[in-house]
């Protein structure tokens, strides 16, 4: 009887397809069938994809039911668009090389297995359905039912069953196109081995980090002839740092450069609370404008602990960045003048200026602020470095992970700086290769020092960079790949995971050249999608 159902409908199915325009499901029903149909969302070559295609792409793979920030989130519009572009593209080269698909074909399939095909874009995260999607058309009895699968291309995609078979023809010869691409793809024996290696290749280490940011309370040599050093060095560097931030040196609104020392008094202090940070503001005021140190009183006494590092000094800043009493105060005053004390909602401020400037900045000036800027960061990471250098010395010495860690506690109770950002001993868990064993950090090269160590060596030959910090570490495990366990079953389970990668990267890479072809070609212009596209 099922089978007596299916055979009906399919016929009924291909009688249809010539004659689309004048399919009729019912009143209501063909008006749905229209709806956001016509809207132009892409062209590539000399097909149009309209804003009705992509609905239907998205009802098929039911993304329409998703809360709207996830669907944000995932990208789901946009990977539901670039899929229809894909598959445009894959199926016109498709027919270039002399594949063929008929809407009876794929509408044959349609009926009889209940799999409808879905492509998304590249990078469209695997958990996601596409490929061969199920869709099942039968009634409480478990026979077809054709009104079912009428409704579903009708009202569920909006789509007549001409649009219907004419994207499921694309799809199927995109598939065969996908194919044809993968069947080129061999992997070797090495290739075999080093992933095994890779994936069997296991350390675990005890570390340290080392953070310029750390050693920021340090003051490095400021004086004339140690900038004038660093300058002479760098010129080509700083060259290329001015042009890159030249934006910020010219066409300047009026900009004010100060110190402040904060005493803290934010909106849960208490009048009483208030009224003595008050009173600690106006004797430090005094205290400013009568010559002393401003700089010193600021980094003494300010509640602003990351500007009390460098003076108070909180750089060149343009109007209404600041609180409006703030703002009033800075910007009435004159370079050097010491303002009475300014209330906000942090608390109560004394402002020193240090300097004005508006429009284009010479060029020699902003060089040097950039030079100290620079020579300041190189300062930092040099005494990060050093330290690291050092504890590893002392470490390779002693090897002993308990000896390091009080050292290093100790280190820092003298310098009274104690921090997220200390250094301090860590260990990992186990990890290999392809593993990110330090949180918050890309350790590529990490990896590759553990990694390379030879046999019986414990340490590095000296500090790791990462980004602009250094790490130190001791390998405490290593688990090196069993060549004895590297069976027959094991290479052909390697060689089918590898094979499967490599075939999705070739052809996520071939159809990115497709895509960069028709750009180049002016023939792929791609619209905007609207907040409200793909929740219908």
């Amino acid at each position: 009887m099922i089978d007596k159902f299916k055979g009906f409908f399919l016929v009924l199915l291909v009688v249809l397809l010539s004659a689309v325009f004048a399919l009729q499901f019912g009143g209501g029903q063909a008006e749905g069938c229209a709806a956001g149909g016509s809207t132009y969302l892409a062209r590539v070559y000399d097909q149009t994809l309209s804003k009705g295609d992509f609905e239907a792409a998205y009802a098929v793979a039911n993304f329409g039911r998703l809360p709207e920030e996830t669907q944000r989130s995932m990208r789901l519009p946009e990977l539901v668009l670039d899929g229809l572009i894909n598959r445009t593209l894959l199926a016109r080269e498709a027919r270039r090389v002399g594949f063929d698909v008929s809407q009876e074909e794929v509408m044959t399939r349609f009926v009889n297995e209940g799999v409808i095909l879905l492509s998304l874009g590249v990078g469209a995260p695997p958990m996601l359905p596409q490929g061969e999607i199920p869709v099942s058309f039968t009634d409480k009895e478990g026979a077809f039912n054709k009104d079912l699968a009428e409704r579903y291309i009708q009202n569920g995609l909006r789509r007549s069953v001409g649009e219907f078979a004419d994207a499921q023809v694309d799809e199927y010869l995109a598939a065969q196109m996908r194919e044809l691409v993968a069947s080129t793809v061999n992997v070797s024996e090495a290739e075999i081995w080093d992933d095994y290696v890779r994936e069997n290749d296991n350390a675990r280490i005890s570390y340290v980090r080392f953070s310029p940011a750390y050693y920021i309370r340090q003051k490095p040599d400021t004086s004339e002839a140690a900038l004038a050093a660093w300058i002479e060095n760098n010129e080509d560097r700083l060259a290329a740092e001015y042009e890159t931030n030249k934006h910020r040196y010219t066409n300047l609104e009026k900009q004010v450069r100060a110190r402040h020392i904060l005493v803290k008094a934010g909106s849960y202090a208490t009048d009483e609370q208030k009224a003595e940070a008050k009173k600690q503001a106006v004797t430090l005021q005094k205290r400013a404008a009568k010559g002393e140190d401003f700089a010193a009183l600021a980094s003494k006494h300010s509640g602003d602990q990351i500007t009390a590092k460098n003076g108070g000094d909180i750089g060149f800043l343009k109007k209404g960045t600041m609180p409006e009493s703030f703002d009033g105060a800075l910007f009435s005053m004159e370079v050097d003048e010491i303002s009475a004390v300014v209330e906000t909602s942090y608390g109560f401020h004394v402002i020193q200026v240090l300097a004005i400037r508006e429009g284009d900045v010479p060029v020699d000036e902003a060089k040097r602020e950039l030079a100290e800027s620079l020579y300041r960061a190189d300062w930092l990471e040099a005494r990060a470095r050093k330290a690291a250098a050092d504890t590893l010395a002392s470490w390779r010495r002693s090897n002993d992970d308990d000896a390091v860690a009080q050292s290093l506690t100790a280190a820092a109770k003298q310098q009274g700086s104690e921090s997220a950002l200390t250094p301090s001993l860590e260990e990992t868990t186990e990890f290999g290769r392809s593993d990110t064993p330090v949180p918050g950090l890309s350790t590529t090269a990490l990896l590759d020092a553990v990694f390379a160590l030879p046999e019986g060596e414990a340490f590095p030959t000296g500090p790791v960079r990462l980004g602009r910090e250094w790490l130190i570490f001791r390998l405490i495990d290593r688990q090196r790949p069993d060549e004895a366990a590297f069976t027959d079953a094991v290479r052909e389970s390697t060689r089918d995971v590898l094979q499967t990668l490599k075939k999705k990267e070739t052809v996520d890479l071939y159809i990115q050249r497709l895509r960069a072809k028709a750009t180049s070609d002016k023939a792929l212009r791609v619209n905007a999608l609207s907040n409200e596209d793909g929740r219908s």
